[in-house]
């Protein structure tokens, strides 16, 4: 085997472990809306998804023109360069996409390959000018400047375009049914139902014939001619059925357009996106059978055949459907990210994954005044009307509850689904990513999803996540050029080296990934447990203990890894109380919001549960501040600490350590330190600790300590002061 068939073998698995971490970001894009509407079961959603995946990859073949010569000029590289560039190319948006699924962010694959492939082809296209005494500026060589161009401007055309279609369509789908879907249905559901599918049909069958690659040209030619005919046919035959089935089994319609149009997605998706994944190895797989056909040395060999069509064999398309699927149904990634966007375009109140920023606070700022603006145009008439039309139904608080109606969700797949269907018939790489994630932001906004409480969270959102589509295409790029770089002098070595560089990041990233969704599984589950339990006082006594017991032992041990001078103890004990408090903190807006579901009998208990939370998250504050404080001083290698204060210390952390231990028992045990015991205790801690402060004052006046060591040892003192006295306000406030 030589070493340009181990280059293609390495890309077609690389290509495999692209669909892994790609369709984990880009495959929620059309589970999002039956999801989030709650339309079916979720293996009754995957199971129409992966149909609609696997026949959407037999609508892909056009498409991979993209991967093989619409970004770069071939006819401009040898063989053996072009090889890099596919390496390149694959080797970046592994490592990119997988970064983005880690962070539970959505971003788009096509954006991805289009840079990467700008990147390494205008490096090595560089390079290659500068070997061969050639202009390396002249980029329109080497570099379809023009193409390019277009391409990037349809991609990001596309954000606004999907916004306003998916505001507008909302707007007037949500004026004409309201949130009373049980009342508006039979009048106007058979007809809404008619369009949606007729559309969905439309777009997604006769606009994406084209890329087919099993069916004939005359059949397809048939088809197109008779279009119209077919399409008014449609038409009837939906709007009887809805008609039907709201009128006489009372069944809603739009459950089946949702399916519908989760299987029309990601049919788009897949005969869309699906050159995101294989598309560069399979033109390697292409290039390669050029080179063994064409016997010439692989740096002689110009590849200009390169920018003739090739179709694509459909066992690789369908091989890719099969891995594409299999993802879809195993990804924990997959669920993050679906998690981002469903929670962005939520109904109501609920936990916000994003802080609020200037832009973010700018631009509600200007929506409002905007507003305004249209009330003072418009009849107080009119408003009034429209108020009630968008007039929103109580909210649910079981934990299942739909994140929007079903509606909301049929116009974001009918919307979704016909943009980038049109776009696939065209052969413009359209973001999947990009149009679903802004035709649902554009929809969550006239349905007025985005309220005073959570407008500046998830406008936050969304410019946090437009930006992170432009880092996207400024990574790729940088990444792609600096890889191919690489490759051209480093060659097949360069390869091996990176190729093992990314799997090291990938392993990496899924071990930190399942640590995290662990993590985060555990706060649901608490909170979870909190509501249903019929002794929530009881629960949160041993919550708290919990946390309390924590946050002792690392204060304990952080106390001996500085007697003992062990950095790297300290370095593990700050990562450990870093992930205490990251846990309360998201589970601070909670533990607010349980308090309207909490079976509690009296309701002085609700600000006992409140009262204790806030005394543990300052508690593990301080503890946080201790250990963080003694890990900088150590890793500055600042002087060690006074030997009289750590013998000091180490006295008052054997007080600290049973006094915490009885406080963390009472509360699981629900028996109380008798209270005389327990602050003899507290107190004997406390002057024992202002007894070393003033030693500590004393020996720093008398110069026998430098600030740093007076700062270090001051600081753990008064931080441990407020955890001995906070640990007790937790044990009076259970128990008085």
């Amino acid at each position: 085997m030589d070493s340009y068939l181990l280059l293609v073998v390495l890309l077609f698995s690389l290509s495999a472990l692209g669909l892994i971490v790609g369709v984990s970001n880009d495959a929620v894009n059309f589970l999002n809306s039956s999801i989030g509407s709650k339309v079916a079961k979720m293996r009754t959603i995957l199971i129409v998804a992966s149909l609609g995946v696997l026949l959407g990859t037999t609508f892909s073949s056009g498409m991979m023109e993209v991967a093989r010569k619409s970004v770069f000029n071939p006819g401009y590289f040898s063989f053996h360069a072009l090889m890099f560039i596919f390496v390149a190319v694959m080797l970046t948006n592994v490592i990119l996409l997988d970064i983005y699924n880690s962070l539970g962010l959505p971003t788009s694959t096509t954006v991805s390959l289009v840079f990467t492939l700008f990147g390494a082809g205008a490096s090595i296209g560089f390079l290659t000018a500068l070997e061969g005494g050639l202009d390396p500026f002249a980029f329109s060589d080497y570099i379809n400047v023009n193409t390019t161009v277009d391409i990037v401007q349809g991609i990001f055309s596309s954000v606004g375009i999907a916004f306003a279609a998916g505001l507008l369509i909302q707007w007037l789908a949500r004026l004409a049914f309201t949130y009373r879907l049980d009342q508006t249905l039979s009048k106007l559901g058979g007809i809404f139902s008619g369009i949606a599918a007729t559309l969905i049909i439309n777009f997604l069958i006769f606009k994406g014939l084209k890329g087919s690659s099993f069916l004939t040209k005359d059949t397809v030619s048939w088809l197109l001619e008779h279009q119209n005919t077919i399409l008014g046919i449609l038409f009837l035959i939906f709007t009887a059925i809805g008609q039907f089935l709201i009128a006489v089994p009372k069944i809603n319609p739009l459950r089946f357009i949702v399916l519908l149009g989760t299987f029309s997605l990601a049919m788009a998706f897949a005969g869309n996106d699906l050159v995101n994944f294989i598309g560069v190895a399979v033109a390697a797989y292409q290039a390669y059978g050029m080179f063994a056909d064409a016997g010439i040395d692989a740096h002689e060999l110009i590849m200009d055949s390169m920018a003739k069509e090739v179709s694509t064999p459909t066992y690789i398309l369908i091989l890719a459907g099969l891995i594409m699927i299999f993802t879809l149904w195993t990804s924990a990634k997959a669920r993050k990210v679906s998690a981002t966007q469903i929670g962005l375009s939520r109904q109501g109140e609920g936990s916000e994954k994003f802080k609020p920023n200037t832009l973010s606070r700018m631009l509600v700022s200007a929506a409002g005044g905007f507003n305004q603006t249209m009330a003072a145009l418009s009849s107080a008439k009119f408003q009034t009307w429209t108020d009630e039309r968008f007039q929103t139904l109580p909210s649910s608080q079981e934990k299942d509850a739909p994140a929007f109606d079903l509606l909301r969700a049929a116009v974001d797949l009918m919307v979704a689904s016909s943009l980038i269907a049109y776009a696939t018939s065209l052969g413009l790489p359209l973001s999947t990513t990009y149009v679903v994630f802004m035709v649902g932001m554009g929809s969550s906004l006239a349905d007025r999803a985005w309220g005073r409480e959570s407008a500046v969270y998830r406008v936050a959102g969304v410019v946090n996540v437009i930006g992170g589509w432009l880092l996207t295409a400024a990574v790729a790029f940088i990444a792609s050029a600096l890889f191919a770089a690489f490759l051209f002098y480093g060659e097949f070595i360069a390869a091996l080296i990176l190729t093992v560089f990314a799997i090291g990041m990938i392993v990496r990233s899924n071990m930190g990934f399942a640590k995290k969704m662990e993590s985060e599984n555990l706060v649901d589950d608490e909170v979870d447990n909190l509501v249903r339990t019929s002794d929530p006082v009881g629960l949160s006594r041993n919550l708290m203990a919990a946390d309390i017991r924590r946050s002792a032992n690392i204060v304990a041990m952080a106390g001996e890894a500085l007697v003992a001078k062990q950095k790297r103890s300290s370095i593990r004990l700050n990562k450990e109380i870093e992930a205490v408090v990251k846990r309360q903190r998201s589970l601070e807006l909670k533990m607010t919001r349980v308090l309207k579901e909490l079976k509690l009998d009296e309701g002085g208990q609700a600000s006992v549960h409140l009262m204790a939370y806030d005394y543990i998250c300052d508690l593990s504050q301080s503890a946080r501040i201790m250990v963080e404080e003694q890990y900088n001083h150590l890793a500055n290698f600042h002087k060690e600490p006074h030997g009289g204060f750590l013998l000091a210390y180490g006295d008052i952390l054997n007080l600290f350590t049973p006094y915490m231990n009885r406080i963390v028992a009472a509360l699981e045990s629900g028996k109380a330190v008798p209270h005389a015991d327990l602050l003899n205790a507290k107190r004997q801690i406390v002057l024992d600790i202002n007894r070393a402060l003033e030693l500590d004052v004393q020996r720093y006046r008398q110069g026998e300590l430098t600030t740093r060591q007076t700062h270090l040892q001051t600081k753990l003192l008064l931080e441990l002061r407020d955890i001995t006295a906070l640990a007790y306000r937790v044990h009076k406030v259970y128990f008085g």
